[in-house]
């Protein structure tokens, strides 16, 4: 989880950051991928690659497979007719500590591999992307297009009804929603949040969530205007 944590491209410890340095860059161009299942789907030969380049093939074997690939059970009846022995071939393990970094740090490993083949003599990192598990922004049109290529190969299946094109600046990413250059946040908010809006605690888990000022939390919360004006008169009094 720590190298994770030093990828200023990795939302992990902080999801709004990597979109925060799209946004500077006010690109225009972007691919919000969403992949079908990919926790499920995910391959344990490009997890297995990953961890070889960088611990050696016996270290990358005691971690990758032998949470899946060496952990084989027996089926029975009345799932199958015959007794057999089954193993995975991909997919993340139940409560296996080391999953979700190894899933994140392998999806990684694709766009990086993306960005080589779509640009074989680049000697920077590419950084124009955003990656938080399976969700993915990717802002070049050559590296999305080489990204797809990659997970086609991998078996991996790109939702075309979920996904995100956009050539203004519209993207979903970590469950919010911007547009216009990603500079505007459109995310809905949901009923169950705003039915919370009766309580103080309410108020506060929608201001820690959202920027919206006192009045509006007000008028959320039921204040009627003479209430939102002496508020508003109180605050002006504060500061002179």
């Amino acid at each position: 989880m720590e190298v994770l944590s030093r990828l200023r491209t990795d939302g992990t410890f902080n999801q709004e950051f990597p979109l925060s340095l799209l946004r500077e860059g006010k690109k225009n161009e972007c691919y919000s991928f969403d992949l079908k299942s990919a926790t499920d789907r995910w391959p344990l030969s490009v997890m297995f690659a990953l961890m070889s380049c960088m611990f050696g093939p016996t270290l990358a074997s005691s971690i990758v497979n032998s949470s899946l690939g060496l952990n084989t059970f027996l089926v029975g009846k009345p799932i199958v007719k015959r007794m057999s022995e089954v193993a995975f071939l991909c997919g993340q393990p139940l409560g296996y500590y080391s999953s979700w970094s190894l899933f994140a740090l392998s999806h990684h490993y694709v766009v990086w591999l993306a960005a080589k083949r779509a640009y074989p003599q680049r000697t920077t990192p590419f950084k124009d992307y955003a990656l938080l598990g399976d969700d993915i922004l990717i802002t070049d049109a050559l590296v999305a297009q080489q990204y797809r290529i990659l997970l086609d190969k991998l078996g991996v299946t790109i939702s075309e009804a979920k996904s995100i094109i956009s050539e203004t600046g519209c993207v979903e990413f970590a469950k919010r929603f911007w547009v216009k250059s990603m500079q505007i946040d459109l995310s809905p908010v949901s009923l169950r949040l705003l039915l919370s809006c009766r309580t103080t605690i309410g108020l506060c888990s929608i201001r820690n969530k959202y920027l919206v000022s006192v009045s509006t939390l007000q008028r959320l919360g039921g204040a009627g205007f003479r209430v939102r004006s002496l508020s508003r008169l109180n605050l002006n009094v504060g500061k002179d």
